[in-house]
């Protein structure tokens, strides 16, 4: 056999235990314990102690409940980490799901909560600003009036340049209140957006053959 036979690609025929030319697909089997996979079991033991927790509640036995809460969350938490990694199960998908979108709603809901304060804490400093603006402007109206009244021109116009610049201040603030409000709306949409869940709807022509 020479070096260039040696080179030369041959096609070899299938193992017998192999039935396709597909790749090999390798499958972990999850363990079971009673003929239970361990995120059910891990669920099932979950649920029990959170009854549990919630009897000892109504008895009035706090501490206890409250133990049995945080080992509701540990026990939770292990769950979601083993639903993950081999969601063998209807119930393991569907709470793995479920707890997602949960914890999707609660970020959504933490970051409305905190851009709401800091807009409502803006626009409440801006409120107050308008508020001393229209203080001056009352005060700075009725000394044009008197300036007037007295005959001072002088008096008039430097009072009159005083109104437009408050003027010209009280429409910034306005300006600025309204890109806040508005800011605010588009974030909160865009977040509303992103948690809700999607909805496929048909196309027109559907309804009317219907």
């Amino acid at each position: 056999m020479t070096r260039d036979d040696e080179n030369i690609t041959e096609a070899q025929p299938l193992p017998p235990h192999e039935t396709t030319a597909s790749p090999v697909e390798v499958s972990v089997v999850m363990p079971r314990y009673f003929g239970i996979t361990p995120p059910t079991l891990l669920f099932g033991i979950a649920t029990a102690t959170l009854a549990i927790a919630i009897t000892l509640a109504i008895l009035a036995r706090w501490v206890a409940a409250l133990v049995l809460a945080a080992l509701v969350l540990v026990e939770l938490a292990l769950f979601v980490g083993l639903a993950r990694r081999k969601p063998d199960t209807a119930v393991a998908k569907a709470s793995v799901r479920a707890i997602d979108r949960a914890r999707e709603r609660a970020a959504y809901v933490v970051r409305a909560t905190t851009v709401r304060t800091e807009a409502a804490r803006r626009l409440t400093r801006l409120r107050h600003e308008l508020l001393e603006l229209d203080t001056r402007r009352d005060r700075e109206l009725r000394e044009l009036g008197a300036a007037v009244h007295g005959g001072d021109e002088k008096a008039a116009e430097r009072v009159k340049r005083e109104l437009e610049a408050i003027d010209s201040e009280r429409d910034a603030r306005e300006d600025e209140m309204r890109a806040i409000d508005e800011a605010t709306r588009e974030h909160l949409e865009r977040g509303r957006m992103h948690v809700q869940a999607t909805v496929v709807k048909p196309p027109p022509g559907d309804d009317a053959d219907l």
